[in-house]
């Protein structure tokens, strides 16, 4: 008989997981768009079959196209969060390889910066789940707006299948609100005490820019998911604070990303700056005392030098990146206007 074959990493070398809902991505040798295919299907094939089993095929029809359409939306948004959790925590894993030249630690603290960066203590899992599990249990019973024509009684099927559904994605989004906000707090923390500055070559900090906006493109993606319920029926109240959730998610995870390399990159500019200006004014006393042309040239090499320094960034991000950013606030923007505005025309139009 053949061994069993183990699990192999999807990053090898990588800390081991400690949310188990990313585990079977982990574990597996295919894309973790496979993982998510299969949470896709095991989660419209419930949905369907509740509504066949349980639910009034008379009022709710199981292949009725409004009711397909939510259950695959909802479907896609269960298995998007940890698809695109265990991605993040796989990309911010590569962005600290990549960083590991300018990073002033030795082989076995960079293992433990990886592991801050990408593990979350159960408890904090725990607990972050459970409010997210709260939050979206509460949708379908505090949004009148969830149901039509009218909310079903509180202990109904219905209601406590919906209810269960809704807190099993916000149990997943807790999750993974907890798991960003744990690596982009490491991240912070690892540019302002751990990187080595280098003023004339910032390129090796590009990671932390990128990381920035990995993290941004990935829930700007979730806020395009929940814009989509606009396009179907019973679109809940809920969705505009979602949505300001999210982009508020979006923009403190950005500047959370790039704060902390930003304070490491202005430290070591402002202590240049005041070598310069030591240089300086001792070169300008020289001069002043005894005036001989090297000094004179020299002074005006520290001068332009100093000109040079004071004009570096000192946010680890360019122009394109910065009109990246743009865009992808922008698609945000875009597709609940946009969503919001077929909604209002379907409204118009139907009536």
């Amino acid at each position: 008989m053949s061994e069993a074959r183990a699990p192999v990493a999807e990053t090898p070398g990588a800390p081991p997981v400690t949310d188990w809902t990313l585990r079977p991505f982990e574990g597996t040798r295919r894309s973790p768009l496979w993982v998510g295919a299969v949470l896709l299907l095991a989660f419209v094939g419930l949905t369907r079959l509740f509504r066949f089993a349980i639910m009034d095929d008379r009022d709710l029809g199981l292949w009725e196209e409004e009711y397909l359409w939510l259950d695959l939306l909802n479907g896609l948004l269960f298995s998007y969060v940890p698809t695109a959790t265990f991605l993040l925590r796989r990309g911010r894993l590569r962005d600290l390889r990549d960083l590991r030249p300018v990073l002033e630690c030795d082989d076995a603290e960079f293992e433990r910066l990886e592991a801050r960066a990408t593990c979350v203590a159960p408890a904090t899992l725990g607990w972050s789940g459970l409010a997210g599990a709260i939050l979206g249990a509460s949708l379908p019973l505090a949004d009148p707006s969830f149901w039509q024509p009218a909310r079903p009684p509180l202990l109904s099927p219905e209601m406590l299948f919906f209810t269960v559904r809704t807190a099993a994605t916000g149990w997943l989004i807790g999750y993974a609100v907890a798991t960003e906000v744990i690596g982009i707090r490491a991240l912070t923390r690892i540019g302002a005490t751990c990187v080595r500055v280098d003023l004339l070559d910032l390129e090796p900090l590009a990671p932390f820019a990128r990381a920035g906006q990995r993290t941004a493109f990935t829930w700007v993606l979730a806020s395009s998911l929940l814009s989509l319920f606009w396009l179907g029926p019973f679109a809940g109240a809920s969705n505009l604070a979602l949505m300001v959730a999210i982009l508020a998610l979006v923009s403190v995870g950005f500047f959370f990303s790039i704060r902390g390399v930003h304070r490491s990159i202005h430290a070591a500019k402002r202590q240049l700056l005041s070598a310069l200006n030591q240089r300086i004014r001792t070169r300008s006393v020289a001069l002043l005392e005894d005036g001989p042309a090297p000094a004179s040239a020299l002074l005006a090499e520290l001068v332009a030098f100093h000109s040079f320094v004071e004009r570096i960034h000192e946010w680890p991000i360019d122009a394109p990146a910065v009109l990246r950013g743009a865009g992808i606030t922008a698609l945000a923007l875009g597709s609940w206007l946009g969503g919001a505005l077929v909604e209002r025309v379907l409204e118009q139009t139907l009536r």
